[in-house]
């Protein structure tokens, strides 16, 4: 029984190899095929088909030419729309996209822009859109022609262009930096801090030297204000510290001066002034003579003593002050 299942399985094992063409056998099948001759009917489906292609070839350009007719009988005219007129360019531009549409043409019209051929895609009721990139676009004013041909009939759009110069350029920065050089220096007068003024100053030699005159005078004439009013803040501080100093003086005496009020004051002894020294023999007429020499209440037997001085006798001369 296992002999006949081997022999089963070799036999499919056979068969399925021959179903199995190799790479080899489909070469060789390309080969035959290309050099083997067509058959009758291969040769009729090929011409077939080719009739086929050649009858909507034909049948296409009948459909054209019936549409160019159409649009030349009614009189259609030609319109190129939505595009811009006038295009301005700045200085760094020098090519520029543009896209129109045009309408009231047939399959058959050409679109030449600046005598460069272009293709109108979209196409759709007569109409389609073009797509064009203008190049090496120069200073100043120029223009291009878009221009389209369809059998008899025919329109041109003429689109303008403004680039701008290197002059003009050159004017529109200037007034950019005076505008903001003007602002620049009108902060720095409102808020004149040190970095504001610098901060002019910085863009004001940005500027041509024939433009900076107005501004750098303004800024001198703000840091000279800035300055006095330095020095006038500095004198104010000085004289504060000053009068600081006086009031504080004042104000040290002002406690000494009562400290020794506090104490009790020692009142001077009031001293008789020593009597002159007599000469040998004083006589004086009167008492009051003998005071003004410093002499009074004289003893009997002293210098200066007299009777008539000792008026009531007790021995004692110029003790009373008649």
């Amino acid at each position: 029984m296992s002999l006949s299942l081997r022999r089963k399985k070799s036999a499919e094992s056979n068969k399925t190899d021959k179903t199995k063409p190799s790479a080899k056998s489909f070469k060789q099948i390309y080969q035959e095929s290309k050099n083997r001759p067509l058959t009758k009917n291969e040769k009729r489906g090929w011409a077939i088909f080719g009739g086929i292609i050649i009858a909507i070839l034909i049948i296409t350009h009948i459909s054209n030419v019936m549409e160019q007719s159409r649009l030349e009988k009614d009189n259609v005219s030609i319109v190129i729309s939505d595009i811009e007129d006038n295009i301005k360019l700045d200085y760094h531009t020098d090519k520029r996209e543009i896209s129109a549409k045009i309408s009231g043409v047939s399959s058959f019209a050409e679109v030449k822009i600046s005598g460069d051929k272009t293709d109108i895609h979209d196409r759709k009721d007569a109409a389609g859109n073009i797509k064009y990139e203008v190049k090496n676009i120069k200073e100043g004013d120029s223009d291009i022609t878009i221009s389209a041909v369809d059998g008899k009939r025919h329109s041109n759009k003429t689109v303008k262009f403004h680039r701008q110069t290197k002059a003009d350029y050159n004017k529109q920065e200037l007034e950019k930096s005076l505008k903001y050089t003007e602002e620049v220096v009108k902060k720095a007068e409102e808020q004149p801090t040190d970095e504001n003024i610098s901060r002019a100053k910085s863009d004001i030699n940005k500027l041509p030297e024939d433009k900076r005159a107005p501004f750098s005078e303004r800024i001198t004439k703000l840091e000279k204000a800035k300055q006095e009013e330095k020095e006038r803040d500095e004198q104010a501080k000085k004289a504060a510290e000053e009068k600081k100093k006086q009031e504080e003086a004042a104000a040290a005496s002002a406690r000494q001066q009562q400290a020794h009020s506090s104490q009790p004051t020692a009142i001077p002894r009031q001293t008789t002034p020593a009597p002159q020294p007599a000469p040998a023999e004083l006589n004086f007429g009167s008492c009051k003579e003998a005071r003004a020499a410093g002499y009074s209440h004289m003893r009997r037997g002293e210098p200066g003593y007299a009777p008539h001085l000792d008026r009531d006798g007790d021995g004692i001369a110029c003790d009373k002050h008649r």
